[in-house]
């Protein structure tokens, strides 16, 4: 039976208060878990459903967990559907240490996306798998965004939230203004903006996305120094946020 101690504290983890406070998170799935591991993530807390320790690839999960020292807990299906975000639990459950980036990192890189105002937890976990498969590394993530540890969050990025370095400022303006000071050209999408397919990659760059809604704040217009469009075929009036970035890092590894 699962200690009352280890339900509260994953019950507070639901909470985006307590995430911050405890600077962790949770991770449901093989998938997600087998990742995690396989990072340079600090994991506190494995947690494995009794009945399914013996599957094949929950057994790798524990050996690899062994191995690492991590500790592993077990527990029913009873306790597990009161602290699962799914409506089946996937058999293994992880909490995670949130890993700190830092700007002087991000200044190094050569193309960097950053997200103003992404409101969606599928989108914002989209863009971060679809970075991981095109190999961009760095993304900048605004204040008034999402929670990237969000549950649907980190569910919808399969993993690949090991393997981006996620930046999460305070003050997405500053942080813009310190990346021209470094001679980044800020790039964005606009109706009436070029082509994509003139789209230059020889500076440094940053790619520039706003709300879902909304599109890029007007405060932040004055940051933009080129301006792209994709071109539309169709009657559809406008294109998912994360499709229109992922076409922007598939330009970028072309």
């Amino acid at each position: 039976m699962l200690a009352e101690k280890i339900k509260k504290h994953l019950q507070k983890l639901e909470q985006k208060k307590f995430r911050k406070d405890f600077g962790e998170f949770i991770v449901e799935g093989i998938k997600g878990t087998a990742e995690a591991l396989k990072s340079d993530f600090d994991i506190a807390l494995i947690l494995i459903e009794g009945k399914r320790r013996d599957e094949n690839e929950i057994k790798k999960i524990i050996l690899t967990a062994e191995k690492k020292g991590i500790i592993v807990e077990y527990a029913d299906r009873k306790d597990l559907e009161k602290i699962s975000d799914t409506e089946t639990f996937p058999g293994v459950l992880s909490v995670v240490v949130q890993k700190e980036f830092f700007i002087e990192d991000f200044l190094k890189e050569k193309n960097i996306i950053a997200l103003d105002a992404v409101n969606d937890p599928g989108n914002l976990g989209t863009i971060i798998r679809t970075a991981d498969w095109f190999g961009i590394k760095k993304i900048i993530l605004s204040e008034n965004s999402v929670d990237l540890y969000n549950s649907k969050v980190v569910r919808s990025t399969m993993g690949s939230i090991f393997h981006v370095d996620i930046l999460r400022v305070n003050d997405f303006k500053r942080t813009l203004e310190k990346f021209k000071k470094e001679n980044f050209v800020i790039n964005s999408l606009d109706l009436n903006g070029e082509s994509i397919e003139k789209m230059s990659f020889k500076d440094k760059n940053i790619f520039l996305f706003g709300n879902e809604s909304h599109g890029l704040a007007a405060e932040l217009e004055k940051f933009v120094d080129k301006r792209y469009t994709i071109k539309g075929y169709g009657q559809a009036e406008s294109l998912n946020l994360a499709i229109s970035a992922g076409i922007v890092m598939y330009k970028i590894k072309k």
